[in-house]
């Protein structure tokens, strides 16, 4: 099966200051992840990141991210339990959310903010 990385959007962008009252409450950095597949276009999935860090312990960014891939057939089951779903594709689309945040932050007044890196093989 031929796959192919497409592109990547930012699906939803929220930077805010931390109301004293939530500032306790809200943590330093939240990442999860997780694929999605459309009964519309049958050879393509995405995996959605979903982010949310603190900044100079006063303001919140919380990003949702989307990277796009394609195959060059219908996706079934087996592939969307597959290793290249679960591990591969995040890992490939991964940088490109790491170098967002931290273009995002830098160009915001802030100092640039380097997600750390991810062993995606952790959340099989």
């Amino acid at each position: 099966m031929n796959i192919q990385f497409i592109d990547t959007k930012v699906t939803q962008l929220n930077l805010g200051v931390i109301s004293q009252e939530n500032l306790e409450d809200a943590d330093d950095f939240n990442f999860s992840f997780a694929s999605a597949f459309s009964e519309l276009e049958l050879n393509e999935f995405l995996i959605i990141f979903n982010v949310s860090l603190k900044i100079d312990n006063e303001f919140a960014l919380i990003v949702e991210y989307a990277a796009r891939f394609s195959v060059d057939g219908d996706i079934d089951e087996t592939f969307k339990e597959s290793n290249f779903v679960k591990i591969n594709a995040p890992a490939i689309a991964y940088p490109f959310l790491r170098a967002y945040i931290s273009n995002f932050t830098l160009s915001s007044g802030f100092s640039p903010i380097i997600l750390p890196t991810v062993n995606f093989t952790k959340f099989l």
